[in-house]
């Protein structure tokens, strides 16, 4: 451990609700090596189903064009 690093501090992996990947100076609280996400469960579903959704929308109507 660095010198002069507070010892119940820890980097942790944080995802903003843009999609960004930060590491930040967090008080220790359990496991490293978790990445936190601000959003909660539900909303991170929720938005995950909307990508599946313009995936389906876009990815099919990508092949019909390659066909033709």
């Amino acid at each position: 451990m660095r010198k002069g690093l507070h010892p119940q501090m820890q980097w942790i992996s944080y995802v903003t609700q843009s999609g960004r990947l930060i590491n930040i100076m967090m008080p220790k609280i359990c496991h490293t090596g978790k990445v936190y996400h601000l959003r909660a469960k539900r909303q991170m579903a929720q938005s995950l189903g909307q990508i599946a959704k313009f995936k389906r929308r876009y990815e099919l109507g990508t092949e019909d064009d390659n066909g033709k």
